[in-house]
């Protein structure tokens, strides 16, 4: 019994000690560890999204928002983005995906600027799961992202997205692309693609919708190139606009190849060459310079290069070197063969002929600032080279004058704006086989205005336009459209954006445009086009006979001139010339007028306009 009794002791007293050591070891040798495991079941960790980056154009207006929506009872926020206005530069705003990372566009690039920092802070919790807020202390906050101003203008982007959607509509084409440069600074106040995208519906949109084509496009540029090699030449003083050329009737063989113009020709001048695009003239007068130098002046406008501006995807162009060029590489790659490029690298290199022969590296974000509107950081205008003097871009600017004046582009000559001007028209490859494709055309028009001293430059590609193949009459309209409604608006294209806030310093003290020597003082409305007789001729006689489109000594005195397709403004100046009183409603171009051309008039009769802008 009492052996039964001291085993059961025993057996107790081992229990007992086997259970003071698991208390000994797990209190106080293991303490730390199980103490974790409590907090890790009663403390939660939560994370602070920030509040990502707002996009602003350069007046300000809001272009990218946030809308937030709460998550759980932690209180953090992760907000969802808004474009306000819909597609408007929807492929060069791009997209945020679900998990808050820019995914297309300036949202990508800047996505570490516009994301911000995730913060954290530590809540606990009881057994039945309840959050007790403020019973830890311990918090990092989230550090929100920066808001981004941009070099766009959404009063200009609408402008040209609107110009270009009807232009592609008008041609049935497959697509399109518009750009607008301010020469000076090299900022891009327009970047538009179609067909549209809109980031607020991304589902529906295709691949192709997606891309930004005036960074991704690849092309060749056909007759708009002949500006750089006109630029080669005559800033080497091997050529002059005055200088007369064989046009050879239109055909020219070179090594068992023919070379073709539209517009056939015995012997012209260069400047009547550029004016009618002549292909012989060109890949004639290319070979009076070495190919290096001819290949060093291509590559310093820029091309074969990328231009740096602040999108993804940007494609570097093709300018292969002259020692892979064939027996009759130069030639064809002076009217635009043989070399690819794209929208916004043809653009800037126009850009340089417009300022005066600099190359600016093209500018689309102004700068980025804090939630509280303090300017963190501002990027000024680059000027990457200069490429030719201020004597031959003038040159260039005359010599592009004839393009609109008497040449490609003569039916969107301004009877009161002179613009300067180039038509291009390239067929285009097939990416496998290399080959040219069969009625497959890149119809392009670069134009600038007003053409002495530029105040914005703008690029306009149709692709494979079904109604029309040349850029004189697929592109360059749409370009018309665009200087037309900004007229129309008088937009002040001198007008400087503001800083962000006010007080701020340094960087939005640099935030503001700089100009050329020569201040443009006055709005792009004010220009005109000088008229035979005046005090200032135009610069050739020729030019005289084009002088003001449909002016009233074109049609008589006494009868009512053709108005459609005008301007209000033309149609007025027009017939307030002939003592005529007008009455109109709408707005956009004459599509109705009343009486009809030709009418007899006398002093004091009444016309009626209808304007709008036809489908």
């Amino acid at each position: 019994m009492n052996r039964r009794f001291l085993t059961l002791g025993a057996a107790f007293a081992v229990i007992w000690g086997v259970l003071a050591v698991r208390v000994f070891y797990v209190q106080v040798l293991r303490s730390s560890h199980y103490r974790g495991l409590s907090e890790s079941q009663s403390v939660h960790r939560d994370v602070l999204s920030p509040s990502r980056g707002e996009i602003f154009d350069r007046t300000g207006s809001r272009l990218v928002v946030n809308v937030k929506s709460r998550e759980g009872v932690a209180e953090s926020f992760r907000g969802s983005r808004l474009c306000p206005n819909g597609a408007m530069a929807g492929q060069v705003l791009g997209m945020v995906g679900r998990d808050g990372y820019g995914q297309s566009g300036l949202e990508f690039h800047l996505d570490r600027d516009l994301r911000g920092t995730d913060g954290w802070r530590y809540l606990r919790r009881d057994a039945r799961r309840r959050y007790t807020p403020g019973a830890s202390d311990q918090i990092q906050p989230a550090v929100d992202g920066m808001n981004v101003r941009l070099s766009l203008d959404a009063r200009v982007q609408s402008v040209v997205e609107h110009a270009l959607e009807r232009g592609v509509l008008r041609t049935g084409a497959k697509s399109g692309v518009a750009i607008v440069i301010e020469p000076y600074t090299g900022d891009v106040l327009a970047m538009a693609n179609y067909p549209f995208f809109d980031p607020n519906a991304p589902r529906g949109a295709s691949g192709d919708n997606r891309r930004n084509d005036a960074v991704a496009k690849v092309y060749e540029p056909g007759s708009t190139f002949k500006m750089f090699t006109a630029a080669a030449l005559l800033e080497e003083r091997r050529i002059r606009l005055s200088d007369t050329i064989d046009a050879e009737g239109g055909r020219w063989e070179i090594n068992g190849q023919w070379i073709r113009d539209t517009h056939p020709f015995d012997r012209i001048s260069f400047e009547d060459a550029v004016a009618h695009s002549s292909n012989i003239v060109f890949a004639k007068v290319s070979t009076r310079i070495p190919p290096i130098t001819f290949y060093k002046y291509l590559r310093s406008f820029g091309f074969g290069m990328k231009t740096g501006v602040n999108l993804p995807a940007e494609e570097s162009g093709s300018l292969k070197p002259v020692g892979r060029w064939s027996g009759r590489s130069q030639q064809t790659i002076a009217f635009g063969h043989e070399v690819a490029t794209t929208p916004l690298q043809l653009a800037m290199a126009f850009a340089a002929i417009a300022n005066g022969g600099t190359l600016m590296r093209p500018r689309l974000v102004h700068g980025w600032a804090d939630g509280s509107g303090r300017v963190v950081r501002a990027e000024e205008p680059r000027e990457v080279r200069r490429v030719i003097s201020d004597t031959t871009a003038a040159k260039l600017r005359r010599a592009m004058r004839g393009v609109v004046d008497f040449g490609t582009a003569e039916a969107i000559r301004h009877p009161t704006i002179a613009i300067a001007g180039k038509t291009g028209s390239a067929q285009k490859i097939d990416p496998v086989t290399g080959r040219y494709l069969e009625g497959r055309y890149n119809a392009s028009f670069v134009g600038m205005a007003p053409a002495d001293r530029p105040a914005f430059v703008a690029l306009v590609v149709i692709d494979e336009p079904e109604q029309f193949k040349y850029g004189g009459q697929a592109a360059a309209p749409v370009f018309r459209e665009i200087l037309d409604r900004l007229a129309e608006r008088e937009y002040d294209w001198t007008r400087r954006p503001d800083a962000w806030a006010n007080g701020a310093s340094g960087g939005a003290a640099r935030d503001t445009l700089s100009r050329p020597k020569e201040k443009i003082t006055t709005t792009l409305a004010s220009f005109r086009l000088k008229v035979p007789g005046s005090s200032v001729e135009p610069e050739k006689a020729r030019s005289a006979k084009v002088a003001v489109s449909g002016s009233a000594e074109s049609t008589g005195p006494h009868e009512m001139p053709d108005l459609q397709n005008a301007t209000l403004r033309d149609a007025l100046q027009r017939l307030r010339a002939l003592g005529v009183r007008v009455e109109y409603q709408g707005e956009g171009r004459v599509l109705e007028q009343s009486p009809a051309a030709g009418t007899p008039l006398r002093r004091g009769d009444r016309c009626r306009l209808s304007l709008g802008w036809a489908g």
